[in-house]
């Protein structure tokens, strides 16, 4: 792991043109260490796109001159509880357990509060994901739990309410 790095030169902000090809660049970081992996009809770059870029706020997380991690913003349910906000994280190889996930939820809650969404939700937490952790030190809880999503590994549905 790398020393620690100055999080105060941490700027989290919307990502640009730029930004987004190297969020992309994280994202195929995570797929080669077997973390994601692109649906079966569609390459790596359409598995981004469609899930990480279309229709989705992205902030980009900028550290010492490069993009350290980003995240999405979306409502969850958009035809039946837009109130209710989604995010996805990704935070770079190099820069991981240094607080930089932490502070992408942190500004993701008050971007979703300042948006109006009432609560923010994460579908599909994978039971060997670290971040949950994270999650639950931020008020998560954890709501239900999906059997057999990746072989046999569980996956957990995470519930926090921005109003109060």
């Amino acid at each position: 792991m790398n020393p620690p790095k100055d999080l105060a030169h941490l700027t989290i902000r919307p990502a640009s043109p730029d930004d987004v090809e190297a969020l992309y660049a994280v994202y195929a970081e995570l797929a080669a260490d077997g973390a994601v992996e692109p649906q079966q009809s569609k390459s790596l770059r359409q598995t981004f796109e469609e899930g990480w870029i279309r229709d989705r706020a992205v902030y980009a997380a900028h550290l010492d001159g490069f993009v350290a991690g980003g995240y999405f913003l979306r409502a969850n349910f958009p035809a039946f509880a837009a109130h209710i906000a989604q995010g996805g994280y990704l935070v770079a190889r190099s820069v991981r357990r240094q607080g930089i996930g932490r502070k992408l939820v942190e500004h993701s809650l008050h971007e979703a509060a300042t948006a109006g969404y009432t609560a923010m939700m994460f579908n599909l937490v994978m039971e060997s994901n670290p971040s949950r952790h994270l999650y639950e030190s931020l008020g998560f809880q954890r709501i239900g739990t999906i059997p057999d999503v990746h072989g046999t590994e569980s996956a957990f549905i995470y519930w926090r309410s921005l109003t109060g």
